[in-house]
């Protein structure tokens, strides 16, 4: 068992408080910080807390004074050797309430909300290296926001049954999951529904002939009552495996609806050819059209690389939440992001590149499209044993399209200096200056601003 407090005190000056364009007013902030880390490992468990209470004080408004708290609790049990093992989680995070009104994420500047998580799960593994290689789970989630928009209960069911170690001439895989979402206050509700299905010849080296089936449906409205998207088909494939992990993957694939999906070709690539290298890409059709997966990760003595790009519909999502926007609506979220690392002797280089979209999927809606796309860089270097001086930037482009109104087009750019100076074991100051320029074709949210700090903690 570990368990690790921690004090912050930090003092700021900001000499736009109030985040405006004009007429800009100077301010004095103050946060007192407490929380600590724990991490407690079984014989059958493990279980692993942290936890921060952050107080904000304003001189130029105290109806901004706030206490903001940050949890991320997560513990399991296995249930002997039955291989049954249940598990719970527990969040609360800090979100926008408006991602078009300001999307930082910032105690200081607040216009923020409290989300809270809390979640229980239940789940079965057989044992792989038999005959069988079974993995099932069921879990439930509460999530609650500050401002109660978006509020809901989900039910998630998965189901993995495929061949164990021991069969060597065939492989067959089923994958199946239900995810069900029901809004808290009303009737408003979401399901998906996605299965599977493999049968073939296993080969360690050379081509693999095999048969494979996908089905997927997504519903929406009182109780889930209005299907807005399907896709079913089957069809022959082929893998060459040129190693026992690294193959080459095509298909042709049946579709049994010809109304709304038609036959189409898919490809997939996985490479790994060695343990810190792996490449994949895949090629498919879903109900609303072409869809892309890719995923690239490597890894050196040094630096380390990552790379991905996703499509999935969503629904209660708070995270990207705009006013007027239906929390609850399904919407297609695509994804892509880039990280590496690199670490030197005394330094170490952050880089990363991010895009996102979410798009409507029905046709009766308000919500068309919000992308956002940019990327930052941090830069680390140890002076001294003592002393670190850090550097970052970041930039974020906000574009946000409805059918009625003009399209509105948010541009945040952050830099941000500090230098670290340990004191003594345990105790730390940091000296910071941080400027923030937002520009936004909507009036008067244009701003700049200017903030130092010094912040001092203790480690117990």
């Amino acid at each position: 068992m570990e368990f690790s407090p921690k004090v912050d005190l930090e003092a700021i000056y900001t000499d736009n408080a109030e985040l405006t364009e004009t007429n800009k007013e100077s301010g004095e902030i103050g946060i007192i910080s407490a929380g600590f880390v724990t991490d407690v490992l079984g014989k059958d468990g493990e279980l692993s807390l942290k936890y921060r209470a952050r107080q904000t004080y304003h001189s130029y408004n105290s109806d901004k004074n706030k206490l903001y708290h940050e949890l991320d609790f997560n513990a399991d049990k296995k249930l002997g050797r039955s291989g049954f093992s249940a598990d719970v989680t527990a969040a609360m995070d800090i979100l926008p309430a408006d991602v078009s009104n300001n999307a930082i994420t910032d105690v200081v500047a607040g216009d923020l909300i409290q989300s809270r998580e809390l979640g229980v799960g239940f789940s079965y593994q057989s044992n792989p290296r038999k005959w069988v290689d079974l993995n099932a789970r069921v879990s439930g989630k509460l999530y609650r926001y500050e401002d109660n928009r978006g509020n809901n209960n989900d039910y998630d069911a998965s189901l993995v049954f495929k061949n164990g170690h021991r069969v060597n001439q065939v492989f067959w895989l089923v994958d199946s999951s239900y995810i069900r979402r029901e809004a808290r206050d009303n009737r408003q509700e979401t399901e998906s529904v996605k299965y599977k299905g493999e049968l073939g010849l296993q080969q360690r080296a050379g081509f693999s002939p095999f048969i494979r089936y996908y089905a997927e449906s997504y519903l929406e409205g009182l109780s889930s009552s209005a299907k807005f998207g399907e896709s079913e088909s089957w069809g022959p494939a082929l893998r060459y495996f040129r190693t026992k992990l690294s193959y080459i993957e095509v298909s042709y694939n049946f579709s049994l609806n010809k109304e709304k999906n038609d036959d189409y070709v898919g490809a997939a690539i996985n490479l790994e050819p060695n343990r810190r290298t792996k490449f994949f890409f895949e090629y498919s059709k879903r109900f609303y059209g072409d869809a892309y997966e890719f995923m690239f990760a490597h890894q050196k003595r040094r630096i380390s690389t990552d790379i991905s790009y996703q499509e999935e519909p969503t629904s209660f999502d708070r995270r990207f939440f705009v006013e007027g926007d239906n929390v609850e609506e399904q919407k297609l979220d695509k994804t892509f992001r880039w990280n590496t690392r690199l670490d030197l002797r005394r330094s170490a280089l952050d880089f990363e590149l991010r895009h996102q979209t979410r798009e409507g999927l029905r046709d009766t809606t308000d919500f068309i499209k919000d992308t956002t796309y940019g990327g930052g860089i941090s830069y680390d270097h140890k002076l001294s044993r003592q002393l670190s001086l850090a550097f970052a930037f970041d930039y974020d482009h906000y574009s946000f399209e409805k059918l009625t109104g003009a399209e509105q087009i948010d541009k945040y750019s952050r830099y941000d200096l500090s230098l670290a100076q340990d004191l003594m074991e345990g105790l730390f100051l940091t000296y910071r200056y941080q400027f923030t320029h937002r520009s936004s074709n909507v009036s008067g949210r244009t701003y700049d601003e200017n903030r130092v700090s010094i912040n001092a903690t203790k480690q117990f």
